[in-house]
């Protein structure tokens, strides 16, 4: 028997199999909170599946009678498969035998894009975030946000052809985009991209209409955040922010499984609080002596090239130069990049004193250096968090490494259209615009 799926962008309702109660659909509060379960069930299962009913409702603590309903039409739509005995939950002298549930990874698919301040990286993934296929379409110089994202729909779409799916099949829930800069992601609008220079860019509206598929917008950090929350080493961590530079830096900030944006969707922009009162470098954001004119990639490239032109000129990726010399006995280039650490570290020990959470996880930069800088950064966090709230342990590189801004990307699209729906939610409006 076909399983019944129906695509969720047609229907414009987030959860399209809730049926009606006596002719009524539910009402919010019933329906978030189904929703809620909802999520929690199948992120259970996607963390410890193979896992019968009953091991899943003492997992979320959810009742047994409530997980089977929740079961029941994901096994339908082809999404939950049951697959043998439950071997963990067997118990001596018992009856029947559990029955074990695994998540159908490559029953629904999704795309996230990266928009980086150069390129951009299209992702195709499965419900578990395993990539299937990974594209790069390079930035050109001074074109319209609008031509750029033409380029960026026409590649997504060519990736699903060459995936033997299309856009309007049922299998394919949706598209993620993380966006550098300013993001609301309400409206689904990039509010400010310095990188780009694209300031209102209603992102999603745009691409929805090129490639006919529900689009969620999430400035990039975040989505790697997310990422890191869901599918990485933030499983199970009530509070994670993950740290990235490289152009900029930021931190995105992921609070019980909930991404947290601030008052004015500006909540992580460490790359802006002031290390030096006086005397600094102006930044791109119009004041001085910010974090990220101190350990940014421009600022790490400039450095060495004043200590040792030939790291820079001509070099295709001059970070790897600098790094492969600061690894290998250049003792003026390794004590800069240890002085990078440095103000990096305090920056961290302010964020754990602020924050105190659970993990921190580097990427970018911090990520691919993270050899040179992290024995550093984590020595500072523990003398200077308060009363002993940092710790070496607390902090740890990037799960996905270089992949992590389209993982992240993609984390967003599965979030927004899978794991966290809601019944009878409608999409919001630009979703639909035409």
């Amino acid at each position: 028997m076909t399983p019944k799926v129906i695509p969720l962008h047609a229907t414009g309702v987030l959860f399209p199999n809730e049926e009606p109660v006596n002719g009524s659909p539910p009402s919010r509060q019933t329906a978030q909170i189904r929703a809620d379960n909802r999520r929690r069930l199948l992120l259970t299962l996607l963390h410890h599946q193979p896992i019968s009913r009953v091991r899943l409702a003492r997992r979320t603590g959810i009742s047994t009678a409530t997980v089977t309903q929740l079961v029941a039409p994901l096994i339908d739509e082809g999404v939950v498969a049951e697959t043998g005995t439950d071997s963990a939950g067997l118990t001596a002298g018992a009856g029947r035998k559990p029955t074990a549930l695994q998540l159908v990874a490559e029953s629904r698919y999704a795309i996230g894009i990266h928009i980086g301040a150069r390129r951009a990286q299209i992702a195709l993934g499965t419900l578990d975030a395993r990539l299937l296929d990974l594209r790069v379409v390079p930035h050109r110089t001074g074109e319209a946000a609008e031509v750029a994202i033409d380029r960026l729909a026409d590649a997504a779409l060519g990736m699903l052809a060459d995936a033997g799916l299309r856009a309007e099949s049922a299998q394919v829930i949706g598209v993620g985009v993380g966006a550098s800069g300013l993001v609301d992601s309400e409206k689904g609008v990039n509010v400010w991209a310095p990188g780009l220079e694209w300031r209102n860019v209603p992102l999603a509206a745009l691409l929805s209409q090129r490639m006919g598929l529900p689009v969620a917008v999430e400035n990039n950090v975040r989505c790697m955040a997310l990422a890191e929350a869901i599918f990485g080493a933030g499983q199970g961590k009530p509070v994670l922010a993950f740290v990235y530079a490289r152009i900029g830096v930021g931190a995105g900030l992921v609070v019980d499984s909930h991404i947290y944006r601030g008052a004015g969707y500006a909540a992580g922009e460490i790359g802006h609080w002031t290390m030096l009162p006086t005397g600094g470098e102006r930044c791109r954001c119009g004041n001085t002596g910010c974090l990220e004119t101190l350990i940014s990639e421009r600022v790490i490239v400039e450095e060495a090239a004043r200590l040792d032109p030939a790291l820079v000129d001509g070099q295709p990726e001059p970070m790897e130069s600098i790094f492969s010399a600061g690894r290998n006995g250049h003792p003026a280039v390794r004590q800069m990049l240890e002085e990078r650490a440095e103000y990096a570290g305090i920056a961290l020990a302010n964020l754990v004193n602020a924050l105190n959470p659970d993990l921190i996880v580097l990427g970018g930069l911090l990520d691919r250096g993270y050899d040179i800088f992290a024995p550093v950064l984590k020595e500072i966090v523990v003398r200077r968090s308060f009363n002993g709230a940092g710790t070496a342990e607390t902090i740890r590189r990037a799960t996905f490494g270089e992949r992590s801004g389209p993982v992240g990307a993609l984390s967003l699209a599965l979030d927004t259209f899978f794991y966290r729906q809601t019944t009878r939610r409608a999409l919001p409006a630009y979703i639909n615009a035409k």
